[in-house]
């Protein structure tokens, strides 16, 4: 990750303490990348990436994962957005590029809508959750074909972040994510839109991502494209993606 240094911070909100990693200083401004489901140590290399491009990068933790204190009760999409908006506030960041993957798509839209002065542009890569595969079978049997085409080097990363937020946490997750309609959230958005998608990702169907924003890119890789290309969002932002 060369020499840039991710320091970690720890901020007291109405949901918890909030953990995040952060690097470098914000010369060409605040990026903030919001992870997917209970897990962030794939995206650490990604914040490494914006530090080195001129952002000063953020990556939190939503209370209850990953290096985060415990919520007083398990957070839905909407209540992880509240948390990380009062987050953002606390840690007084404006102008942010704010950056969602997979699940943290679902947050990232609803933190533009909730804070749309402190969010200047939002940046979607893996949308959930797809039309197509909005129940638990589709849904599962999608995942299982995306795990075939992942590294292996990714579930090590993962398996720690999950065993610490526990079963009934990423369920309570998961089913909120289920029922979470972007489409909806995204109508309510005032901000500059991009929608990243992997060229080869079973989660997300080219059409409906597409259809999301006007600002549509899609890049080589599976679903979690942003493990193995860690400066796709600093490309996505510039534009350097689009062929």
């Amino acid at each position: 990750m060369g020499d840039v240094q991710l320091c970690p911070t720890w901020t007291e909100t109405a949901w918890g303490r909030v953990h995040a990693l952060t690097a470098g200083s914000p010369d060409v401004g605040e990026l903030v990348v919001v992870p997917g489901l209970g897990v962030s140590a794939y995206l650490r290399e990604s914040v490494v990436c914006a530090a080195n491009a001129g952002y000063r990068a953020w990556l939190p933790d939503p209370p209850g994962f990953g290096g985060s204190g415990n919520p007083p009760r398990p957070l839905t999409i909407p209540d992880i957005a509240a948390a990380l908006v009062h987050w953002l506030r606390l840690r007084e960041l404006r102008s942010v590029v704010l950056i969602g993957h997979s699940c943290g798509t679902q947050v990232a839209a609803q933190m533009a809508v909730l804070a749309p002065d402190l969010v200047d542009r939002l940046v979607l890569g893996s949308p959930t959750v797809d039309p197509r595969y909005r129940s638990w079978p589709r849904a599962v049997i999608r995942w299982r074909r995306d795990g075939r085409l992942e590294p292996a080097s990714l579930v090590r990363t993962q398996r720690p972040e999950w065993r610490r937020a526990g079963v009934l946490r990423l369920m309570r997750l998961a089913r909120s994510m289920m029922t979470n309609d972007l489409e909806t959230t995204l109508a309510q958005v005032s901000c500059p839109v991009t929608v990243l998608r992997g060229d080869q990702d079973p989660l997300c169907t080219r059409q409906w991502a597409r259809d999301l924003a006007d600002d549509f890119v899609e890049v080589p890789g599976p679903h979690a494209f942003p493990y193995e290309t860690p400066d796709v969002w600093v490309k996505g932002v510039r534009g350097d993606c689009r062929t």
